[in-house]
């Protein structure tokens, strides 16, 4: 760390010299306050496990944005599961996720179609809005046509993922005491709308297996249509405006109801930057009452790097090899 030894300070064209050691004591003070190596509190008395859509074919975050097609730079396949599908559902459960997280869209003929992306042209042989199709056309569709591992040369799941995108209903149907982190993909009225008249179908000790993650005036109209139904992250939004209470917590050990009532998800990648972590951070979440969550926990390293922590859940894309090192721990 550079150290800053003086503050120059103008004065009728003059500059007085002034030391700043008080600065400096202050800055050490502050970090040792933050990094001093304190005992963790215990461990929860559950710790959930979240599959990000299923068991399916992974690919690097690095330089991915909104137009990707991850479809075709997907890593070499090492299994044959395809991303939020009935069989990378129940593959998912196997290995030992607590929740699977699903996306849902719109279809014109008024169901909901489990499916991530926002159009159909990267993964499947289809073109345009995926919320502009019907799942009768949708049910036609090969969803593995799009991807590769090598630039094209090979497409190794064409022809074997025909008519394989489910509904939301013929996943609660297969799965009926499992649980969902269900992720809206749009903030239409309209989706929600399905989703409440679906859920109506179904228990009550079923729809409490079913979190929402959405926009908030969506999670308002479903809960109350479905009181059942919780949320369980902030979003994305709200967590920028409750990162100065975050830092306020480091502190005073407190944050307001509405940026606690739902879980902090921090990337395994960035905890590097979270001031405190973990020791602090983690004992004053506690004393805050915030539930933590790391995300993106993907590989040994990443595992390793939270399995002792007193946290209440992660949420992976490996949850078939994050699983099997849980099992073993």
């Amino acid at each position: 760390m550079t150290q800053i030894k003086h503050l120059f300070i103008s004065k009728k064209c003059k500059y007085i010299l002034l030391p700043l050691g008080g600065v400096t004591t202050l800055i050490l003070g502050l970090l040792a306050y933050l990094y001093f190596p304190r005992s963790l509190p215990t461990k929860p008395s559950s710790f959930t496990i979240i599959a990000h859509r299923g068991v399916h074919q992974t690919f690097s975050s690095e330089n991915i944005n909104n137009d990707t097609c991850t479809a075709t730079i997907i890593y070499p396949p090492i299994h044959n599961f395809l991303e939020n599908t009935i069989p990378s559902i129940r593959a998912a459960f196997k290995y030992g996720a607590d929740i699977v997280e699903i996306d849902i869209h719109p279809t014109t003929d008024n169901q909901l179609a489990v499916f991530h992306d926002w159009t159909i042209d990267c993964r499947t042989n289809g073109k345009g809005i995926t919320h502009e199709q019907s799942m009768k056309d949708l049910k036609k569709l090969d969803i593995g046509y799009g991807y590769t591992a090598d630039n094209g040369k090979t497409f190794p799941f064409r022809g074997q993922a025909v008519g394989l995108m489910p509904t939301f209903d013929e996943v609660m149907e297969e799965f009926p005491n499992k649980k969902f982190l269900v992720d809206q993909k749009d903030r239409f009225d309209k989706t929600v709308k399905l989703l409440a008249n679906s859920l109506k179908k179904y228990p009550a000790q079923q729809r409490k297996n079913i979190y929402l993650f959405s926009g908030d005036e969506q999670y308002k109209f479903l809960k109350e249509q479905a009181p059942e139904i919780e949320k369980l992250f902030l979003t994305r939004k709200k967590i920028k405006d409750c990162i100065p209470q975050y830092l306020a917590m480091l502190f005073s050990g407190y944050i307001d109801k509405s940026c606690r009532k739902y879980a902090f998800g921090i990337p395994v990648s960035y905890l590097k930057y979270v001031p405190g972590w973990p020791h602090l951070f983690l004992n004053k979440s506690r004393q805050a009452g915030l539930k933590v969550y790391v995300i993106e926990v993907d590989t040994k390293s990443d595992w390793q790097q939270v399995k002792d922590l007193p946290l209440d859940g992660i949420v992976t894309n490996r949850i078939e090899l994050i699983g099997q090192m849980i099992g073993t721990k």
